[in-house]
């Protein structure tokens, strides 16, 4: 389908602010909220706030399916992009692997959804824009004031953060492709190489969005530190009402993202850094997001609780979506109702998402994060302390199914109130693994201690394998404890690409479904997202300027 993407940014301010349900103050009779309005009444610049942290739950794009549920999708998304989360329920008699809804993102090769005029292409293209278009109402509305800066450090860390996954979901980089040879040298002509997307700012005018090129990959890391450093100032006495709105600590674990990806180029630029320089940056601002923070590490206990686990904000969450009953669109737009096989009601149960055996094999024994996935041997009784699902309704659960995220309370039956949970954005775990990863690229002593004093909150008496002696293989082994802690959270898709990590669920005794057993050397084409073509028509700066198409790129070993 083909989706007005110009009508469909062009969100008004006041819809915006309806959304949040917030504002507690009588405005004076009007079409609309005037700035000095805003700026005189703090129920109001709340209202507004509100706004963008509630359209990331609530925004509804219309593609036509049940992934259609805003930015927790997106982590969905990009976890079967990776090949990090699969439905296993196709591995037990019975079972059906086609439950799981992402299957554009699944089975690229088999799937045109993730082509240019295919269903998935809109989906991050009008999310991201759509949440864009709502933090540049709010700053533009709140403006430079300095009653209004912490508004303003709120809106523009949630505009850096928009931009910095799509810079990261869009800039090609180059990728194998057997089946499509010529794919690999599509992908990094010089007419797309280092480009992202356009960028839209609250007074870019129609006109000029028709005619609006790809930012270069400078261009848009430029403009992603300039609004984290405004952020930075803005928000350096703030403390947020709520974890749904981003905090000092998360202005500085945005830098941290931000630079860790640049740290995978050797590119010279102007105004940002690359290579050693950027990985140095990285470690540097994951310990100061770490201390700004005050969070805590989950302990195991926390983890493993099958009435609160991963599912109601906690002391190491620095940032999350927090639902409500209002914010729960139906039985089955919603993140719960996909990634609970406890969602009765939805298609976590009958998908089951679930870990590739390679990851679970891997895994410490003495990890307990190896707790809440299903073993080979399907045994309930290790299990039981892990679910709320009786021994009866475990019975259709395959092997290496996760019970890491939990319906709201327990509840298994009732959408209303078990899709009401809480999901994190960012956690500290991420910033420790963040320096480790980024100090293994320059100084490999330290990135090892710092790997091992993190693991010893998962896995009593580990330490980094003896045999990575390489800076390379040091941060595998922080990307691999990086897939486990975060498996399920949408965020290790951007360090797979950034290291160039291949796929390996099409290696001999996979538990991945059929049509999904892909085996890459590297990162795989269908990472280097696609602009729509519903976008390209209407933008003539980006015709004959878009990624190339990765279907039918690598295929399947099934």
């Amino acid at each position: 389908m083909k989706t007005n993407i110009l009508k469909t940014v062009t969100v008004i301010l006041g819809a915006s602010v309806a959304l949040s349900g917030c504002i507690k103050e009588t405005f004076p009779e009007g079409s609309y909220v005037t700035p000095d309005q805003i700026q005189e009444s703090p129920f109001a610049q709340d209202g507004l706030l509100a706004s963008i942290s509630t359209i990331l739950i609530t925004n509804y794009v219309g593609i036509g399916e049940h992934f259609d549920f805003g930015y927790p999708s997106i982590f969905g998304a990009t976890d079967r992009l990776a090949g990090e989360v699969f439905p296993v329920s196709g591995n037990l008699p019975g079972g059906n692997q086609y439950y799981d809804r992402w299957q554009g993102y699944l089975y690229p090769y088999y799937s045109t959804g993730l082509a240019a005029t295919g269903y998935c292409a809109p989906f991050f293209y009008l999310n991201y824009y759509n949440f864009i278009k709502t933090a540049n109402d709010v700053i533009d509305t709140v403006g430079e004031a300095e009653a209004t800066k912490e508004s303003r450090g709120v809106a523009k860390t949630f505009r850096a953060s928009f931009y910095l996954d799509l810079a990261r979901l869009y800039d090609p980089l180059f990728a194998k492709a057997p089946e499509r040879p010529e794919y690999e040298e599509q992908v990094v002509a010089e007419n797309i190489k280092e480009h992202t997307v356009p960028i839209v700012f609250g007074s870019t005018s129609l006109d000029e969005m028709k005619d609006n090129p790809r930012a270069t990959r400078e261009e848009i890391f430029t403009l992603i530190f300039s609004d984290l450093d405004d952020a930075e100032e803005c928000l350096a006495n703030y403390t947020p009402a709520t974890k749904s709105l981003p905090s000092l600590a998360v202005v500085y674990g945005l830098k941290a993202r931000a630079y860790l990806w640049l740290g995978g180029f050797d590119n010279q630029y102007d105004n940002i850094p690359t290579g050693e320089a950027a990985y140095r940056k990285a470690a540097e601002y994951a310990r100061k997001a770490i201390t700004a923070s005050g969070c805590t590490i989950m302990n195991e206990a926390q983890w493993t609780d099958p009435i609160t686990g991963f599912n109601t904000v906690n002391g190491s969450w620095m940032w999350a979506m927090i639902q409500s009953t209002d914010t729960v669109l139906n039985n089955l737009l919603s993140w719960t109702a996909h990634m609970s096989p406890e969602a009765i009601w939805g298609y976590g149960y009958g998908a089951q998402p679930g870990i590739s055996v390679f990851s679970y094999q891997r895994i410490n024994s003495a990890d307990f994060r190896r707790k809440v996935f299903v073993g080979p041997d399907r045994s309930y009784a290790a299990i039981k302390p892990y679910t709320n699902l009786t021994e009866d309704e475990f019975k259709t659960i395959a092997p290496y199914a996760s019970f890491k995220f939990h319906t709201h309370n327990g509840e298994k039956n009732s959408y209303t109130i078990g899709n009401v949970t809480d999901i994190p954005i960012m956690r500290v775990e991420e910033m420790y693994l963040t320096e480790a990863e980024a100090q293994a690229h320059y100084d490999i002593a330290a990135a090892k201690a710092s790997l091992n004093a993190f693991m010893a909150n998962r896995a009593p008496g580990y330490s980094c394998p003896a045999a990575a002696v390489t800076a390379e293989a040091v941060a595998e082994e922080c990307l691999f404890q990086k897939r486990i802690e975060f498996w399920g959270e949408g965020i290790v898709f951007y360090d797979m690409k950034r290291l160039n990590i291949g796929m390996q669920n099409g290696n001999a005794g996979t538990n991945a479904p059929s049509m999904a057993k892909y085996t890459t050397d590297g990162r795989a084409p269908w990472w280097n997202c696609v602009i729509p073509s519903s976008a390209v028509d209407q933008n003539k700066a980006l015709i004959g300027n878009n990624n190339p198409d990765p279907i039918k790129t690598v295929k399947s070993k099934e």
